[in-house]
């Protein structure tokens, strides 16, 4: 089985059209290098300070705020 939600993943996709387990030896290594190089898979707009989720963003409007702690 292979994940298809990861980083790594996502930078094959983005430049290759493929998933990262479809790619032969020379593109995963291209991959590697651009996922540590680059900035832009380094610092995602998910990672940036200040940034909320949908569900952060429903939750609030909805007065739910404890939802990530809440235990039943």
């Amino acid at each position: 089985m292979n994940n298809l939600n990861t980083t790594i993943d996502k930078v094959a996709m983005s430049e290759f059209d493929m998933h990262y387990y479809q790619l032969g030896d020379n593109e995963k290594q291209w991959c590697h290098d651009e996922m540590i190089n680059n900035k832009k898979w380094l610092a995602p707009f998910w990672k940036q300070e200040g940034y909320q989720s949908e569900t952060d963003k429903l939750c609030e409007e909805l007065g739910i705020f404890n939802y990530k702690t809440n235990k039943q």
